[in-house]
């Protein structure tokens, strides 16, 4: 036996384990009008764990609000003092006296505090919208991730199929004697392991359809699913080089009301460590002994601190630093999103010069396959040389389609980029 039938029959003898293997027929996925990119969006915001934050958020603003509209600026307190020679010379001593000390608002704290809630609230609209464009990304990585892994798994059926022809093919020629019985434990083998790739290639598609379920509570897919670039990144003349983040990106917009609320918050500061003037009102009531009446009066007084500038200055000092690193990561921010356009829109316009080539290269192939195919008809050329054919042109077809279906992957990429939400 040769050393090519050996090889041949090794190769069956291993693949007939998977000879037991019954898959499905492919079937197509379900599609449906009334689902959309929108209401899928809006299922995976309503339920993004990021959303219980807003909760918190108003009750921020809302106890902030409450302490700017407190008439005083700290808690009342009363002091009570009784005083009495009962202990020593008992001649019947009495002081009483009791006191409301009431803090005052410095000039201009009301005001910050108040501006601080108006801060925290207007950061709510911006942190929903950052919600909403994650939801966003959710959506159109898993619809995407369906539809690739959708494309992988009909060519391998298809190249199933072409294998299990091809196998059906040769055993009537080997039963008519026109090839030899090596060449039908190839095309077995061959049939064998193209069926396996389809099974494995089934089965991640189930994956991420299961995925897609758990996560937007939707059995079918969106019927319009594919996007249009932007006009916020699409070609006008300008290279993508030079294109630039809009300011109201949804994540540049958050970070812009969060870098406000800290400028709010350094105002706060200032009055952070001060010592608010504090009004008393008291009534005091005393006698000298027995024999006196108790002689009663009222009281008003003032706290003021002298000199509390030193104790003010490590508040400010933290807020300041808050907000240099707010807007540090904000410029940050706005230069990785830039370079992330830049290569997503190089990369777009890449593939797209890319297809051009392998379009032309995959009717090429078919051409050539046709030819290749004719020859082993009439015996001008073994099984392994149309196999080599159809693979190189399996890989060029497949090639094909799936930079069409990344082309179209790469437009819903550079929408999320530049913050388009769905």
């Amino acid at each position: 036996m040769s050393f090519k039938n050996k090889i041949s029959l090794l190769l069956f003898v291993a693949g007939t384990g998977f000879s037991s293997v019954v898959s499905a027929e492919m079937m197509p996925l379900a599609y449906s009008s009334s689902v959309t990119l929108s209401s899928l969006t809006q299922f995976v915001y309503d339920h993004h764990p990021m959303r219980h934050n807003e909760l918190a958020r108003e009750q921020q603003a809302n106890a902030n609000t409450e302490l700017a509209e407190a008439t005083f600026a700290g808690s009342k307190t009363v002091n009570l003092r009784h005083q009495n020679d009962f202990v020593g010379s008992s001649d019947g001593l009495q002081e009483w006296e009791a006191s409301v000390n009431m803090p005052l608002w410095l000039s201009g704290q009301k005001q910050t505090q108040l501006q601080l809630s108006e801060k925290i609230l207007a950061e709510l609209p911006a942190y929903q919208q950052q919600i909403r464009l994650e939801a966003s990304a959710i959506v159109r990585e898993l619809i995407w991730h369906i539809i690739r892994t959708n494309n992988a798994t009909k060519q391998a059926y298809q190249v199933w199929q072409t294998a299990k022809k091809l196998e059906s093919d040769v055993i009537a020629r080997v039963k008519a004697g026109e090839l030899a019985g090596a060449e039908q434990l190839l095309a077995n083998t061959n049939a064998l392991e193209m069926h396996s790739k389809y099974v494995l290639a089934q089965a991640e598609l189930e994956h991420a359809l299961t995925s897609y379920r758990r996560l937007t509570d939707a059995q079918t897919l969106p019927k319009e699913f594919e996007e249009s670039l932007s006009t916020v990144a699409s070609n006008d003349g300008e290279h993508h080089s030079t294109r630039q983040i809009r300011p109201d990106h949804p994540l540049l917009m958050v970070w812009d009301q969060r870098i406000d609320t800290l400028r709010a918050k350094q105002d706060i500061a200032y009055f952070e460590g001060a010592s608010n003037p504090v009004v008393s009102v008291g009534v005091r009531s005393e006698r000298g002994d027995r024999s006196e009446k108790f002689n009663n009066s009222i009281g008003v007084g003032i706290s003021l601190a002298l000199d509390d500038t030193v104790y003010r200055k490590p508040a400010v000092a933290n807020a300041a630093k808050a907000l240099a690193d707010a807007e540090m990561t904000r410029i940050q921010l706005e230069r990785d999103l830039n370079i992330t356009v830049f290569s997503q829109l190089h990369d777009l316009e890449t593939k797209q010069q890319q297809l051009k080539l392998v379009l032309e290269q995959d009717a090429t192939t078919l051409k050539y396959l046709t030819l290749q195919q004719r020859a082993f008809d009439l015996g001008e050329i073994d099984l392994v040389s149309l196999l080599r054919t159809q693979a190189l042109a399996t890989e060029s077809h497949n090639r094909k389609l799936a930079l069409e279906i990344e082309i179209k992957y790469l437009i819903a990429t550079v929408n999320q980029a530049v913050g388009v939400t769905l």
